[in-house]
């Protein structure tokens, strides 16, 4: 039923904050802040295809063991049955942290308040968390990031928005005719609105600027992601795999009825994200 992010002894834990965690965003690390160095995070997954952080990624937003439950196998257990199955998995628990609007058992039919009456297991529940008078919420960066809002999604995630994303076969037009680029799948994530953005790349653990394109290429009307690194210096990877992180957008797509009209709009992409990332000295 459980599967854990890296292995641990269940009996060391004492405090868990629970919750879906799809985002990591702010609001989510007013509820880390409640876990020690016995604590760990009981990440409740459901439908990840989509995610701002799906799966394992989160783990590579804290310093806390993750502990994975498929909802499925819990959504018929009652409030009782639920904490009883916490107790019996980590049997010295003595904290549990939940946000304010936490609801659990069949039918979502208990509450945050629930907790500590049901199971007599000290619990915090973290009130509302809010950046600008804006409630923080998952669904609301996800918003953001379909609307190409990605620096005012940084305000509230408290980091670039960042993507997992393997190295794939492209076309190999853009080396010979246009500027060389890794082509890149994503699996799961969701990703922001289609265009052309100044991002940064994180490789066998170099960071290097880029200019990104996600959309339907010109050349074979097809979807695609690809990255082109700004390092004149940066030869061909043999790499899996890379992080890219969106820092700010540059442009809507466009049509292209030839190679040259393509390769000119490139350059003034370049120019664009070479500014942009000039001026942003965080990661």
């Amino acid at each position: 039923m459980l599967s854990f992010s890296t292995p641990i002894e269940k009996t060391k834990i004492t405090n868990l904050a629970i919750g879906r965690f799809d985002g990591m965003h702010l609001g989510h690390f007013e509820l880390f802040k409640h876990l020690d160095e016995n604590g760990a995070l009981f990440v409740i997954t459901k439908e990840e295809n989509k995610a701002l952080t799906p799966g394992n990624f989160r783990a590579t937003l804290v310093d806390f063991p993750l502990i994975f439950c498929d909802f499925d196998q819990i959504k018929d257990y009652k409030g009782e049955e639920f904490l009883k199955l916490l107790k019996q998995e980590f049997p010295k628990l003595e904290k549990i942290i939940v946000g304010y609007d936490f609801k659990f058992g069949k039918e979502r039919k208990c509450s945050a308040k629930d907790i500590q009456s049901l199971c007599g297991v000290n619990t915090i529940i973290v009130d509302e968390f809010k950046i600008q008078n804006k409630s923080v919420h998952a669904s609301m960066v996800k918003t953001l990031l379909k609307e190409a809002k990605v620096k005012e999604a940084k305000k509230f995630l408290g980091r670039f928005y960042t993507i997992k994303a393997n190295i794939i076969k492209g076309q190999g037009i853009g080396a010979k005719e246009l500027v060389a680029t890794l082509n890149l799948h994503a699996k799961d994530f969701i990703l922001p609105k289609d265009g052309v953005y100044a991002t940064f790349v994180t490789l066998k653990d170099q960071c290097y600027q880029s200019v990104s394109f996600l959309g339907v290429r010109s050349t074979d009307e097809n979807f695609a992601i690809e990255t082109h690194i700004l390092d004149e210096h940066f030869t061909h990877t043999n790499a899996k795999h890379l992080q890219l992180s969106f820092i700010d957008y540059i442009r809507a797509n466009a049509k292209f009825n030839n190679l040259a009209l393509l390769k000119a709009q490139i350059s003034k992409d370049i120019k664009k994200a070479k500014e942009i990332l000039g001026r942003s000295h965080e990661r």
